[in-house]
């Protein structure tokens, strides 16, 4: 469920036009400041509440970001950078002298931002989400449906995280979600006899014992567990965790748990 959007993600950003063309054909071009590479706008969340600042995932206010390199891999520093949200912008504002991102406190909506090296060099559009502050995650599923499955399972997690807006409960879109294989019986099975798997029934790491989701607009995450036939896994335990955006302090309900045993 993972989306994109989602979910400021560190990448190069291939530069237009002839530079493009040159990477293909294997020589980085030099543009002004020594850059080869850049980033696009980094963001420290996918979202930000109401009222408040945008901030990282132990809820310390952080500033937009763009980073820069030279073809030697080499960070340039001290640029001129500026940040300009395309849509929406009465939604936030952007501090121009420290990149701090800070929420109107009444709309909720999706900012599209980019950013600008200098005079020449613009970033791809990256989208901050302005939502309710969270306050509760909970199962979307049946929790009473912990019933035995046949082998092979592939058994989804939902959860859905709400906030209140305009003194209503709402469903927040945007919040990252945390699931952790937290044990397996009998105990003494290794790691890899369950993993979490993505919607497309994918792994999502290496050991897959952990995995992340972003809420989509309906506020609800959700990663899928699998266990193949023949492993002798009889119960797994799982856990989803997130986290208010204002402070990094655990939603109420948070972690929660989910228990799916297995029939031989």
């Amino acid at each position: 469920m993972s989306r994109p959007s989602r979910r400021g993600m560190l990448g190069v950003l291939a530069l237009a036009g002839a530079t493009a063309l040159a990477v293909a054909c294997g020589d980085v071009p030099t543009l002004e400041n020594g850059i080869a590479y850049y980033t696009p706008v980094q963001l420290p969340l996918p979202a930000v509440a109401l009222g408040d600042t945008l901030r990282d995932s132990l809820g310390v206010a952080r500033p937009l970001r763009i980073r820069a390199f030279t073809r030697d891999s080499q960070e340039v520093t001290g640029l001129s950078v500026f940040f300009l949200p395309t849509t929406l912008p009465s939604l936030v504002k952007i501090d121009s002298a420290t990149a701090y991102v800070v929420a109107n406190d009444t709309a909720t909506g999706t900012v599209q931002i980019v950013g600008r090296i200098g005079d020449r060099l613009q970033t791809s559009v990256a989208s901050l989400l302005v939502v309710p502050e969270p306050t509760t995650i909970a199962r979307a599923d049946n929790a009473a449906g912990d019933t035995a499955l046949s082998q092979p399972v592939l058994r989804e997690l939902p959860v859905t995280v709400t906030g209140t807006y305009k003194g209503a409960s709402a469903t927040v879109n945007g919040i990252i979600v945390r699931y952790r294989i937290d044990s397996l019986v009998p105990s003494t099975l290794p790691p890899g006899s369950a993993i979490l798997v993505n919607d497309g029934a994918l792994p999502t790491r290496p050991d897959s014992t952990i995995a992340v989701d972003t809420t989509s607009a309906q506020g609800v995450a959700m990663r899928q567990l699998l266990v193949v036939a023949g492993n002798g896994v009889q119960r797994v335990y799982i856990s989803a965790s997130a986290r208010r955006l204002h402070d990094g302090q655990p939603l109420a309900g948070s972690p929660v748990r989910f228990v799916v045993d297995v029939k031989q």
